[in-house]
């Protein structure tokens, strides 16, 4: 989608592990609420490798993506 001035939007979904250990969860976290258009979620407990997580952590990350993203089930 582009907008008036030229510049293309895009909607952005950010998902960040709650225990990572890597990255911080804190700085994810404020980014994603300063953008203009887009949705994020923190999923407690999880660490960095969030797909290979525990299923408890995989499955919210699909929940979350199913929702965000058109024509997947959920959406």
């Amino acid at each position: 989608m582009t907008s008036s001035d030229g510049q293309r939007d895009a909607t952005l979904l950010m998902i960040a592990a709650g225990s990572d250990t890597i990255v911080s969860t804190t700085a994810t976290e404020e980014f994603a609420i300063r953008l203009r258009a887009g949705s994020h979620l923190i999923v407690a407990g999880s660490k960095h490798e969030l797909m290979m997580e525990q299923d408890r952590y995989r499955v919210q990350f699909w929940a979350a993506f199913d929702a965000f993203v058109p024509g997947t089930p959920l959406y």
